[in-house]
């Protein structure tokens, strides 16, 4: 048998193009949990497997005097703690970008266009005109590489669908179908806590879920932090996730909640979590950092305290290629390129009672 020769066909770093890093970087402010998390931990954590489990107990509560052992005696009482593992899995996401040579050549290409002493912008883009005013001369594009801005442009969506399903994943392994048709889809975070030992406040009238929402309030945060306590979580480095709305009834709130003429509710953006800037609200159980999200994407009736130092991003690798990575499509004899952008990804949340769902928020 001959001996498998790799001449001129080496495969070195810079032939591997991974994205995991411009993922975490390319939503900003506007995926606050993906770029901070990616942060945090460093780019996450890599697997070679679809699936993993993260583990919780029951909280160790005391609440009478423990019995004294004696000297040389047995042991007091054997002690046993439930415990639970859950499985979580990575999700596959694969969007890709299409663009013949024409359109990747004419980057500088204008609409049709009558030359005007008005220099009012009038096309709608498509070579129409939307008004009676006509589009005046102007200077070259800003982008020189079309198809390279179509891919940016395509991360930052896949970016945007991450944190998405950092909160709404519905949990799907995928397992046990006609291989190639299972859909998997990790669990995120509003699911993540109503598993056992989850902690979920309720913002309504009657604290329960059964009554009116109320919009939220210093009281709430907290009590979700009292909630937190109260199921014995470490409560390391919390962080208030609200969407705008919220931001603004909770400013008004702590705005006017001052003694004399200082305000001692709110501090001002002091910290910068991996480029994500991070308020402080005071309360009695510590300080807990503030950042807003989206409303479509964290919820309109939700708001989260999550520690963010027990989330963790999870990649499965692939071989050759990496975790995050841009694939060549075959065109056949088209007159065009396609690439694709793929990468299997989820998030280990670690125990659910380590952060707080609040709910009923109006």
């Amino acid at each position: 048998m001959a001996a498998i020769s790799l001449t001129n066909q080496t495969i070195y770093s810079q032939n591997i193009n991974n994205f995991q890093g411009e993922l975490f970087r390319v939503g900003g402010q506007r995926t606050p949990m993906v770029s901070a998390l990616g942060g945090l931990s460093g780019g996450g954590k890599v697997i070679q497997s679809t699936f993993f489990q993260f583990q919780t107990a029951d909280s160790a509560e005391i609440s009478s005097a423990a019995t004294v052992g004696a000297e040389g005696g047995q042991p007091t009482e054997y002690l046993g703690r439930d415990r639970v593992a859950y499985t979580q899995v990575t999700q596959i996401f694969h969007k890709g970008v299409k663009m013949s040579y024409t359109a990747m050549a004419t980057y500088n290409q204008q609409n049709p266009f009558d030359l005007s002493a008005n220099i009012i912008n009038s096309s709608d883009g498509d070579g129409t005109v939307t008004a009676a005013d006509k589009l005046a001369l102007f200077g070259g594009s800003p982008i020189v590489d079309e198809f390279a801005e179509q891919m940016e442009l395509a991360l930052l969506k896949i970016a945007r669908e991450v944190e998405y399903f950092f909160w709404n994943g519905t949990f799907s392994d995928g397992a046990n179908v006609t291989p190639g048709t299972g859909l998997r889809a990790f669990r995120g975070f509003h699911a993540h806590q109503a598993l056992t030992g989850g902690n979920i406040y309720y913002a309504d009238t009657v604290g329960n879920g059964s009554g009116t929402d109320q919009k939220l309030h210093w009281d709430a945060v907290a009590g979700a932090m009292k909630k937190l306590y109260d199921a014995q979580a470490p409560m390391q480095n919390l962080v208030l996730v609200v969407n705008p709305e919220q931001l603004l009834d909770l400013n008004k709130e702590l705005i006017n909640a001052t003694v004399g003429t200082t305000n001692y509710a709110i501090l001002p953006r002091e910290r910068n979590v991996a480029g994500v800037d991070i308020d402080t609200v005071i309360t009695p159980f510590g300080n807990i950092g503030l950042v807003v999200e989206e409303t479509n994407l964290l919820g309109a009736n939700k708001a989260a305290i999550v520690d963010m130092a027990f989330i963790k991003p999870v990649f499965t690798n692939i071989p050759g290629k990496g975790t995050v990575f841009v694939r060549d499509i075959d065109q056949d004899d088209y007159a065009r390129v396609a690439k694709a952008i793929y990468m299997e990804m989820g998030f280990d949340f670690g125990p659910p009672q380590y952060h707080c769902l609040i709910s009923d928020v109006a």
